[in-house]
């Protein structure tokens, strides 16, 4: 669940109090001159119509740190106001904001668990490389018919330095998008609406595509779907009527936070090498894994956040299998573990046929997810035996558990390990 400071500057928000408990958001309206601690709130949102006030109310609600929680500001004020994280025109749908606020507090503890990863991994003698390599320009993909709206909105992205590529049908637009990265999308569904739609649920069903933003071209006036347009996966709705300026710094926005996510995911891949990870399972060494863990349950406690943690045992298969086969074996399910983990999530190699996933801002109940998922992947997959006729299953045993109060990492590994043995035990 997550908390949110709401903070009303001209007491019009047309958002009611309860309205994001659907989507797991708590709402606390905060009075402008009362600010609560910001390591408590997970996001801030403000409404106001002068940028100057909603900076100042943003430095005082937020502070200035580089890892402030996310700011989003709702607005009428064109153009878009600078520094802050989000920025939403008025009326703004329940779906909408949750929309913003789950995807900003994604992408905030990406960044905040990289850099905690970053001086790890330091401390043991890794030196991470900076950010990703410069990016080039941004690029934005233009999908469907070319309305009259279709040349002031490629005048003005390529006024702000960005590129444009213009695909006019379903098929070239997904050739497009498996050719080469986007920073952002916009779907014209001022004639096409259902089609948008299609393309839109595409994309968040595609694990490469998921994080892509999808801007939505509509008519002017109310779009009476935009509620299915952001269940859909649309992350802004572009009315025809706005002004290009507007337009561009909207997409811009939610570009910059796509670079933002692929550079947070690079420093988080950098923190592999071969000092801080096994060289044979690719997964990262007990003693980096203990402090990394160490240092997230501190900033647990300090924020009330959770950390999870799943261990999982390897026990021998119930056949005879050569070492060599056996070996083969458990990388090839390393290798599973870390495709099955967020960018974020720490796999790690404990002790010998003891892995672990460390969880960052996870309950027992995602961790119980997790689990679950790399269970069922250990149970249906079968690794080559030393006769290629009888193919072997490795035996895993997961157990999920949350950080209890001020636990420190041994011991929370420890309490894991004896639920293990539980398990085990009562399996018998």
């Amino acid at each position: 669940m997550l908390n949110i400071a709401l903070i009303d500057a001209e007491g019009n928000l047309s958002l009611k109090s309860g309205e994001l408990d659907v989507y797991h958001i708590n709402t606390h309206t905060i009075p402008i001159d009362k600010p609560r601690p910001p390591e408590r709130i997970d996001a801030i949102v403000i409404c106001a119509s002068n940028p100057e006030q909603a900076r100042e109310l943003a430095d005082l609600h937020a502070g200035k740190a580089k890892n402030r929680p996310p700011v989003i500001l709702i607005s009428d004020t064109t153009p878009p106001a600078d520094g802050f994280d989000g920025w939403l025109r008025r009326p703004v749908s329940p779906v909408q904001l949750a929309n913003r606020i789950q995807s900003l507090r994604r992408l905030w503890v990406m960044e905040d668990v990289a850099r905690h990863r970053r001086a790890a991994a330091e401390v043991f003698g890794h030196s991470v490389t900076g950010d990703a390599q410069p990016e080039k320009r941004p690029t934005v993909l233009f999908v469907g018919e070319a309305t009259s709206r279709f040349m002031a909105i490629r005048h003005a992205l390529t006024a702000a330095d960005t590129g444009m590529i213009a695909a006019f049908s379903s098929f070239s637009a997904f050739d497009y998008l498996h050719e080469r990265p986007f920073d952002a999308v916009i779907l014209n569904a001022i004639n096409k609406k259902e089609l948008a739609f299609t393309i839109s649920s595409a994309m968040r069903r595609n694990a490469r595509l998921y994080h892509t933003p999808v801007l939505l071209l509509t008519p002017s006036g109310r779009f009476d779907t935009a509620d299915e347009a952001f269940a859909r996966g649309v992350s802004d709705i572009l009315p025809d009527n706005a002004s290009p300026v507007e337009i561009s710094a909207r997409v811009l926005r939610l570009a910059d936070e796509r670079r933002r996510r692929r550079t947070a995911k690079a420093l988080l891949e950098n923190c592999r090498a071969r000092s801080t990870t096994d060289s044979e399972l690719g997964l990262y060494r007990p003693k980096l894994a203990l402090a990394h863990l160490q240092d997230l349950l501190y900033t647990a406690v300090k924020t009330r956040k959770s950390t999870g943690l799943v261990l999982m045992a390897m026990e021998p298969p119930d056949t005879a299998i050569s070492p060599e086969k056996l070996s083969g074996a458990q990388v090839q399910f390393a290798a599973m573990l870390r495709h099955l983990l967020r960018a974020e999530d720490f796999p790690a190699l404990i002790a010998p046929n003891l892995y672990a996933a460390i969880l960052p801002y996870t309950d027992k109940e995602g961790a119980g997810c997790v689990a679950e998922r790399v269970t069922a992947v250990a149970e249906c997959t079968a690794f080559d035996g030393d006769d290629p006729l009888y193919p072997f299953r490795l035996n895993v045993n997961c157990v999920a558990l949350e950080a209890a109060g001020e636990e420190t990492a041994e011991v929370l590994i420890e309490r894991g390990t004896r639920l293990l043995d539980r398990a085990r035990l009562e399996a018998v």
